[in-house]
Order: C-alpha cells, then sequence, then structure tokens
C-alpha cells in the first residue's frame, strides 16, 4: 500500500557543495533539479499528497543574506517551472505554498500567487511547499485563530481545522544524514513512518524512493498501539 501523504525534508545541499569542491547555491541549483524529478517520480508512484520542507522559519532567519537571494531564485524558477508543467496539469495536482510568506521578497510572491492561482480548481493530488516554516509556528498560529474564533466546543477536529497543512503524514523521508524531524510537520507526522536516508539531497535517486516505498508496504503501522 502506497503512503496517501509524503512528507519530505531535503537536507544536505550544502554539504554536497562543499564535498564537491562548488558554490553553496550550485549544491542547492542540483537540490532542486533533484527535487523536481522527485515530484514526478512521486507522481508516477501514485502518492496521492506530498508536502515538502522547502525552507524552514529558522534557516530563514540564520543564513547569510547571499545565500538565501539565491535560494529565493531557485524557488522562484522551480514554481514557475511547476506552473507550467503538463503533467501538473493533466495530474489535476493543486499547488499550495504555506508558512510566514509574508517573510519572502515580492518576486517569490508572485511566483506563489500564480502557481496557487493556477491549480487552484484542482482537487486529485495535492503538492504543498513549506516556505518560511515551522511546526511550533505552525501550531501557535492555529491556537491564536482558534482562541480568535471562541469554538463552542473544543476538540481535536477543531484545532485541525486551523492548521496550515489538513492531512496527516503516513509517511516521512530525511536525508542528509541527519536523524530528526526538525520542526517539520510535528503534530501531522505524530504516527507517520521515518525513513533517514544515508547521503545528501542532490544524490537522491529514484531507486532511493522505490526502497523506502518498498519498506513502507513491509512496515505493519500500529499507529500509537
Amino acid at each position: 500500500m502506497r503512503p496517501h501523504h509524503l512528507g519530505l525534508i531535503p537536507d544536505g545541499n550544502r554539504r554536497w557543495a562543499r564535498e564537491h569542491g562548488l558554490e553553496v547555491w550550485q549544491g542547492h541549483e542540483r537540490g532542486v533539479r533533484v527535487l523536481e524529478d522527485f515530484l514526478h517520480w512521486c507522481l508516477e508512484e501514485d502518492i496521492p499528497e506530498v508536502t515538502v520542507y522547502t525552507l524552514s522559519l529558522e534557516n530563514l532567519e540564520r543564513r547569510p543574506a547571499e545565500e538565501l537571494r539565491h535560494l529565493f531564485r531557485l524557488m522562484n524558477q522551480c514554481l514557475r517551472r511547476v506552473e507550467r508543467d503538463r503533467t501538473i496539469h493533466e495530474k489535476e495536482v493543486r499547488v499550495r505554498v504555506l508558512g510566514r510568506l509574508n517573510r519572502l521578497p515580492g518576486f517569490l510572491l508572485t511566483g506563489v500567487r500564480r502557481v496557487v492561482e493556477a491549480t487552484k480548481s484542482y482537487n486529485c493530488r495535492h503538492l504543498n511547499f513549506l516556505i518560511a516554516y515551522s511546526a511550533q509556528d505552525e501550531l501557535f498560529s492555529a491556537l491564536k485563530r482558534l482562541m480568535t474564533s471562541r469554538p463552542a466546543r473544543l476538540t481535536r477536529q477543531v484545532l485541525e481545522k486551523y492548521l496550515w497543512v489538513k492531512r496527516p503524514v503516513d509517511m516521512v523521508i530525511r536525508t542528509g544524514k541527519e536523524h530528526r524531524l526538525s520542526n517539520f510537520l510535528l503534530y501531522q507526522a505524530a504516527y507517520a513512518e521515518l525513513f533517514f536516508v544515508d547521503k545528501y539531497w542532490p544524490d537522491f535517486t529514484r531507486e532511493d524512493l522505490e526502497r523506502c516505498l518498498e519498506e513502507f508496504e513491509r512496515r505493519q503501522r500500529r499507529m500509537g498501539g
């Protein structure tokens, strides 16, 4: 059985670049190309929803300005290609970009609005890019909105209405040789199966994805039991 919702933490672009004697932005550039391939692989594997941890709020606040300029440029180019991608439209993939979008530069916000507008009528599959995102920030935002709305009853379902990412995650893949979630969908990934791939993101292949999916199918999901 394939996951209904796959979460991706594509880590290791910077370290990959350094180990290959390249500039950091070249590592990010290679990482974006692999990401675009990955999204097509997921469509071919018939995975209904994919959420990508594109840029954490913490990294937005800590990374050098020059690196962020390159990242924003690459993100914008990626979103433009997604917007024009025939497969995205044939498969009716709804694209959403979630996080503290007010922290992004104007040209990137324009790219965000374009791809969201171009796919807003679709509902067969879902692709979420998390930019300037942290799970703690998402939960804090949800709680603030919840307090403002003053619901008659406070339930888990009511809280979930205010989360940016609505559906639970079945499976999380993380590259980069780190074994943690790093503030990624902490609520939605409560019962997710975790897969830590011991290589940097630019080296990730279709075979790596297939191995993770095969292992996912073998696991017995107890959902906390």
